[in-house]
């Protein structure tokens, strides 16, 4: 059997340190270690912005994520839910009496048409500002 060289103990330190650096939670004294680390290798420079690049891709998606939940929770709030339901309701009562009353039935169609465009348009503008996507180019 051939014995397994055990881990360098100032590697595994290292690697501590970038990921502490990557997540954004180093505290000062661990970047002041990386620091001293890099004075006594500078070929650890490259692999400490590589863990800041991906720190920032990692954060930058959490906050995509984070995002993607607040306009979620603004689309399925009981308003918007009461006010779609509503809307549907009222224009497909309207869409069976048209058939029976058009008097009645045309506007009814055309109320629960508009209850509908308005709770889409509310949401839509409650939710801009933290719309992920609204700066995507096509």
């Amino acid at each position: 059997m051939s014995e397994a060289t055990p881990p360098d103990v100032e590697e595994l330190r290292i690697e501590e340190l970038l990921a502490a650096r990557g997540r954004g939670d180093a505290t000062a004294a661990q970047a002041e270690e990386l620091a001293l680390y890099l004075e006594q290798r500078p070929e650890l420079r490259e692999r400490v912005e590589q863990a800041e690049q991906h720190g920032e891709l990692g954060r930058g998606w959490l906050a995509r994520v984070e995002a993607d939940h607040q306009v979620e929770r603004a689309e399925q709030s009981p308003r918007a839910r009461l006010e779609r339901g509503a809307g549907l309701g009222v224009a497909a009562v309207g869409m069976v009496l048209t058939f029976v009353a058009p008097v009645v039935g045309a506007p009814l169609l055309g109320v629960g048409t508009l209850l509908l465009l308005y709770s889409f348009i509310r949401v839509r503008l409650q939710t801009h500002a933290a719309d992920p996507y609204k700066d995507v180019i096509r």
